[in-house]
């Protein structure tokens, strides 16, 4: 090894020292995992009406872009840990491989997020337990970019559903308090996007762009045949629709109901996901009676508002939590 260089496993280790972040899996990591009796001990002396801790997160879950480096997704999680240091952060990483998997490879991926969730009673339904009842989980979403996050989300989702399976019976639908914000999607299954989205974290003298292009034609091919002879709707038409998904299952995530206040974030200057496509699926969710609403920039490109102008991004942020908060 040369001197002065660090292979990538030291680097990563340093990351996620100075972070306080545990590997649980490919790619996912949690910050400060406290088990919900605990994170709660300290707060005993308010009651229930009043505890501070109630209204904030104690769950909260980041999903980066495709390809996103963590010290890149790290610097979202900081702002949260500022802003919100009792919550437990889960962070899962979206590499492109995962788009190719099959979906066993894909739920498999996320089993240790699911476990996490389902530690700290977040499945989904509420369980006759007034212990639980005591400290209910608290979730804030964050999803990066459709060809990303969003898909990973996606997969979660489903993944909950199918490990509560027959045991849903028994269990009554959440209430939980939860918002969502949903940063640079959904878009379109355009093939100029796929292209943008595959390529992007690749620089443009890389040898390796030819061979993805020529891929991810191939793949694009493959849906369109398997769309138009078999009916299998493309996974980025299946997004758009759980994102508008209510009703006894819940939204895209279980314990989303149409009260869930769903923040879609976007730009004009976006070029890998229109802003029309952004605001016609806000329209669409609003008309399905869900509680959506849209911050549009005017000059961010994607997945850049909030490195563009932070404290309009983490206000909005806040303010959505907050209303959250006020609507339970």
């Amino acid at each position: 090894m040369a001197l002065g260089k660090s292979s990538p496993q030291i680097t990563l280790a340093s990351t996620l020292q100075r972070a306080g972040l545990v590997p649980i899996g490919n790619g996912i990591y949690l910050r400060r995992e406290i088990p919900p009796s605990k994170s709660f001990s300290d707060a005993t002396i308010y009651t229930k009406s009043f505890n501070p801790l109630l209204r904030e997160p104690n769950i909260i879950l980041v999903f980066g872009w495709m390809g996103a480096k963590l010290p890149h997704i790290l610097k979202y999680t900081k702002v949260y840990e500022d802003m919100y240091p009792n919550a437990t952060q889960i962070i899962v990483q979206s590499e492109p491989h995962f788009f190719w998997s099959s979906k066993r490879t894909r739920m498999n991926n996320l089993v240790p997020v699911a476990e996490v969730l389902e530690a700290h009673g977040c499945n989904g339904t509420r369980q006759e337990s007034p212990s639980r009842d005591d400290n209910p989980p608290r979730t804030l979403s964050l999803s990066d970019a459709a060809t990303g996050g969003g898909l990973q989300m996606y997969t979660l989702g489903n993944l909950l559903r199918a490990r509560l399976g027959s045991s849903s019976s028994s269990c009554r639908p959440s209430s939980r308090l939860s918002a969502v914000v949903i940063d640079s999607c959904p878009g379109n299954a355009s093939f100029r996007g796929a292209i943008q989205a595959f390529t992007a974290a690749l620089p443009k003298n890389s040898p390796l762009r030819i061979p993805v292009i020529i891929f991810i034609t191939l793949l694009y091919g493959f849906g369109i045949i398997r769309h138009r002879i078999f009916g299998v709707q493309p996974i980025f038409e299946r997004l758009k629709e759980a994102l508008l998904r209510k009703g006894p299952e819940g939204g895209i995530l279980p314990w989303m109901t149409e009260k869930t206040p769903r923040m879609y974030i976007c730009s004009k200057k976006d070029e890998l996901i229109p802003v029309e496509q952004i605001e016609e699926h806000v329209k669409e969710a609003k008309y399905r009676g869900l509680n959506a609403q849209i911050v549009v920039y005017e000059d961010t490109p994607h997945v850049g508002h909030a490195r563009r102008y932070p404290e309009q991004y983490w206000g909005a942020v806040k303010d959505l939590w907050t209303q959250a908060v006020e609507g339970q």
